[in-house]
């Protein structure tokens, strides 16, 4: 039988551990902006484009946002070239995308076609609802296709859920 002391060191390394590797990877997270701010881009099967800038106040359920984060950081982890299929008006639902843009281009290091490519990145932007879900388009030029995460709308819809609180800025660009 293990010693309770034995346990307790375990424990915190295993905390230690963590912390060291939850440190180390929000470092990295596309979306993390300074301030906070980021877009909401719909476009509807007719091709109408809508912006919401949503600004997090110092008040907001930051939970819900890093949720929303985390799951499209996962989108990213693992991207691929899509194939180029002719477009087809059926198929264009609609779309709705997480859009983060940055004053500063920001390097940020991706897997696409499992060959490490490094990126100065001024916008990401990440389909949540549509016909790609996980598309991932860089730099308004970069169009690929990261995982398919069955998390990702149900994260985005706890943070629309959440805005339609009177506690939140919303404004359409």
């Amino acid at each position: 039988m293990l010693s309770k002391r034995t346990v307790s060191k375990f424990r915190l390394n295993l905390v230690v551990l963590f912390l060291c590797l939850f440190l180390s990877g929000c470092s990295e997270k596309p979306f993390l902006t300074e301030s906070g701010s980021y877009v909401i881009v719909s476009v509807s099967p007719s091709g109408n484009t809508q912006s919401e800038h949503i600004e997090l106040p110092w008040n907001t359920n930051m939970a819900i946002m890093q949720k929303l984060l985390l799951e499209s950081s996962f989108v990213l982890s693992d991207l691929h070239t899509p194939p180029v299929l002719p477009p087809s008006a059926k198929d264009n639902p609609g779309t709705t995308s997480l859009q983060a843009n940055f004053p500063e281009p920001k390097r940020m290091t991706f897997v696409v076609d499992d060959s490490v490519l490094t990126l100065d990145v001024q916008s990401i932007q990440i389909e949540v609802e549509g016909a790609n879900v996980g598309q991932v388009i860089i730099n308004r030029t970069i169009i690929l296709q990261g995982i398919n995460n069955p998390n990702l709308q149900p994260a985005f819809e706890a943070l629309t859920n959440m805005l339609h609180g009177d506690n939140f800025k919303r404004g359409v660009a």
